[in-house]
């Protein structure tokens, strides 16, 4: 077991973290006003828990906002998207099931 403190990893826009066979840890920041790149789909599911800042998550043709403790379920070929909507740095771990990257 590996227990990791992600908060050393604030300000990197992408960082993997942890991996097994089945799954993987990354975290994100995306900068106000900006997003994580153009819409995607992966191949498995994707979980993302917003630490700090403002989202707005698009899921297929639904957008929804995600503030501090949301945590979101992207099953797997789901399009999708994340941009921070707020006026600081969106801060988040996601969980990749398995390995994505």
């Amino acid at each position: 077991m590996s227990v990791m403190n992600v908060d050393g990893y604030r300000g990197r826009f992408f960082e993997v973290l942890q991996e097994t066979e089945r799954s993987q840890t990354a975290v994100m920041t995306i900068g106000p006003g900006e997003d994580a790149g153009p819409e995607e789909v992966h191949a498995g599911d994707q979980v993302i828990y917003v630490i700090e800042g403002q989202a707005r998550v698009r899921l297929g043709e639904a957008t929804q906002p995600a503030g501090p403790g949301a945590c979101v379920m992207i099953p797997a070929g789901t399009r999708h998207h994340v941009e921070n909507t707020g006026q600081t740095p969106l801060f988040c771990l996601t969980v990749y099931a398995p390995p994505a990257y």
